[in-house]
């Protein structure tokens, strides 16, 4: 018996409801903190690996920005290629989508749609940026990321989200859907 006066089974059947009564103990402390541990850990780990990615891409755009003042102050023909051309933010805006417009064709894609960002200033640049949205499959966006790593002027990719509807299908050719930002310079003041 125990302090309560009930009597608890004994042998076998005592054993059984110890043996149950333990791992009712453990999924409970599982279930209430390791498993959440270990998502907020996944979780911070995949914001950590996007953090240094991106932070890669802003580096190859900070290493790329002497060459493009170097350029910019040399008025040096060859040093347009980094450029995008425009006398103001909305003909370099507009000039950047016709680029990536081109890119997504050659690509095989479509874009669905294409929106300016707030051009923010650079020292004596401008950056210059336009929201992408598209949906396609994955060789297809690989194929224009690499399309837009490659192009003149330079480009950077920023801010990327990929999402599928598909539920059970993993294969390349499942439909993706993907927002990112695409920015590039321009050299002048507003």
């Amino acid at each position: 018996m125990n302090a309560a006066g009930v009597a608890l089974p004994e042998g076998r059947a005592g054993q059984m409801l110890a043996v149950a009564g333990a791992l009712a103990v453990l999924a409970a402390v599982w279930l209430g903190l390791v498993a959440p541990g270990l998502g907020w850990y996944a979780a911070r780990e995949a914001a950590l690996r996007d953090a240094l990615a991106r932070q890669a891409h802003m580096q190859a755009a900070v290493n790329a920005l002497p060459a493009l003042r170097a350029a910019q102050a040399a008025g040096a023909a060859d040093g347009s290629q980094f450029l995008v051309p425009g006398d103001s933010d909305a003909i370099a805006g507009a000039n950047l989508q016709a680029s990536l417009t081109g890119l997504a064709q050659n690509a095989g894609l479509t874009l669905d749609s294409v929106e300016m960002v707030a051009a923010t200033p650079a020292g004596p640049l401008r950056e210059i940026g336009v929201a992408v949205s598209l949906s396609a499959t994955w060789p297809g966006l690989i194929a224009f990321f690499t399309a837009i790593e490659t192009a003149q002027p330079r480009m950077v990719i920023d801010d990327l989200s990929v999402t599928t509807s598909a539920t059970q299908d993993s294969g390349p050719d499942v439909p993706l859907q993907a927002q990112f930002t695409v920015s590039a310079f321009r050299s002048g003041g507003p």
